[in-house]
């Protein structure tokens, strides 16, 4: 079934053109107006109406859990970094209370480097074809799918697909969807267009990420022992941190990426600054507490640890001397919520379009993305799109989507849709006797 026309096809190369890599990737900030604008224009031929147009106000940055890169890319000129990266949300049918309405959520961020599209028969290559502006584009053609077949359903419900900047990097969405989440652009079923294979997932990880920074004194490869040595005491934490977080994560189900280490790349120095990055993904509050605390003690006894196996090694002499000055823990990112819903009617509604709930917490297929930010009374909240993350490339430069995933997620929304209007209508019957939009 081809339900992208070469139209729809068009504007999704267009889209893939525009570079808007995440500026916590290295990204210019230029390409995000153009991209909104290019997402807007195209809406607004295919009949959908501009809802909004905005973005948080500076103060948001100053929030306790907003990540440490985020506020660091950021601190030169606040509010042109935020109103670079407008959020954008458009919508058919009349506004309706939240009750009655469906929210379609992707993000217009992508990781880099930026990848120019080509199509090589029915499959799209190109930064963000698949994670996430295919899917994206392939949402909003479905929901104008369903109106066309039901003109009716602009009696009954509002459907809104929201384009948010700020998911990749680290950024988490604490300056897009959660900005339009808080501001109320919520609804009683919210979709998150991610590449989840068509599978419905209704839990999500939540990331924190702890750094361990070395502040010493380097030296010279002629006296080596002068230097506080952040590539030892770094190498011995990494080590350290594998062995005793990985297996407790995993018993929990969790998640830890032992990340990034730098010290230097010259082999005549001795390197007294270096920092190593974690990564870890947790399905609950108790987990990430428990995961945090067994940080802060393995990075706690390292020096003493360091100093009972090489205590006699002139070359970490000073390095052991002064461990608790000039190695240090700290966190950019820190107290996330995970989600984790369920909702029975709304489940029956997605099976209903052919979309089954998944357990991705079960079996790991669980990600980390900023459907985090949306759970709330009476909404269901779930990841769901076309393609795969790891099939498809996405985050390498093999990037890519196969256009008959895009059609079949399109007449999956259709079919959404019209089940979500389906649903509506048989609630507003019950109540208001039938009356389109009568409970207002």
């Amino acid at each position: 079934m081809t339900v992208l026309r070469r139209v729809d096809l068009d504007w999704l190369l267009e889209l893939v053109s525009i570079p808007t890599v995440s500026p916590l990737e290295g990204g210019d900030l230029a390409g995000f107006e153009r991209a909104q604008s290019a997402f807007a224009g195209g809406a607004a031929e295919r009949g959908f109406g501009l809802r909004r147009w905005d973005s948080p106000p500076v103060a948001e940055l100053d929030r306790p859990d907003v990540p440490g890169a985020v506020r660091e890319v950021a601190a030169g000129d606040p509010a042109g970094f935020l109103a670079a990266q407008p959020c954008l949300v458009v919508g058919l049918g009349r506004p309706r209370p939240t009750e009655r309405r469906l929210v379609l959520n992707f993000h217009m961020d992508t990781v880099g480097p930026h990848v120019p599209p080509r199509l090589e028969g029915r499959v799209l290559h190109g930064r963000g074809a698949v994670d996430d502006k295919g899917p994206g584009v392939a949402a909003l053609v479905g929901v104008r799918r369903a109106f066309d077949e039901d003109p009716g359903l602009a009696d009954w419900i509002e459907v809104l697909v929201a384009s948010v900047p700020g998911e990749e990097g680290g950024a988490a969405g604490v300056l897009g969807t959660r900005w339009l989440v808080e501001t109320g652009c919520v609804g009683r079923l919210m979709v998150f267009a991610e590449p989840t294979g068509g599978r419905v997932l209704d839990a999500c990880s939540a990331t924190m990420t702890p750094v361990v920074t070395v502040a010493g004194t380097g030296s010279t490869d002629d006296r080596p022992a002068d230097g506080h040595n952040a590539t030892i005491a770094l190498g011995l934490l990494a080590t350290l941190l594998a062995e005793r977080l990985g297996p407790r994560a995993e018993r929990a189900g969790a998640r830890v990426c032992v990340a990034g280490v730098h010290t230097g790349r010259a082999h005549n120095r001795v390197y007294g600054t270096g920092a190593l990055k974690l990564n870890i993904a947790y399905h609950d509050h108790a987990t990430a507490a428990a995961l945090a605390e067994q940080v802060e003690r393995v990075v706690a006894g390292a020096g003493a640890e360091l100093a009972d196996r090489f205590g006699d090694n002139p070359l970490v002499a000073r390095l052991v001397a002064d461990w608790s000055r000039v190695v240090r823990l700290s966190w950019v990112k820190r107290g996330l919520p995970p989600l984790a819903n369920r909702d029975p009617v709304m489940e029956a509604v997605l099976a209903e379009a052919g979309l089954v709930r998944h357990d991705g917490v079960a079996d790991g297929t669980a990600f980390t993305c900023d459907a985090i930010w949306a759970p709330g009374r009476d909404r269901y909240v779930v990841a769901c799109g076309p393609g795969q993350l790891d099939r498809d490339g996405a985050h390498t430069p093999n990037e890519h989507v196969r256009l008959d995933d895009l059609d079949d997620y399109a007449d999956r929304v259709r079919a959404l849709v019209r089940a979500f209007g389906a649903h509506v209508r048989r609630e507003g019957a019950a109540v208001d006797g039938g009356t389109p939009g009568a409970r207002r």
